[in-house]
């Protein structure tokens, strides 16, 4: 399907909770999931 025959964008927000204790924890966790990340400009994630 190309992107011309589209009439109507639609989006999806998702929210997941987990029991990670910090930002570190989660990140390994997503990661080990699959979840992709990109860094911006230099910043960590």
């Amino acid at each position: 399907m190309s992107i011309e025959q589209i009439k109507q964008a639609f989006g999806l927000e998702i929210t997941i909770v987990t029991t990670a204790n910090t930002k570190e924890e989660g990140v390994e966790l997503f990661s080990q999931l699959g979840f992709p990340f990109q860094k911006q400009d230099g910043q960590e994630i």
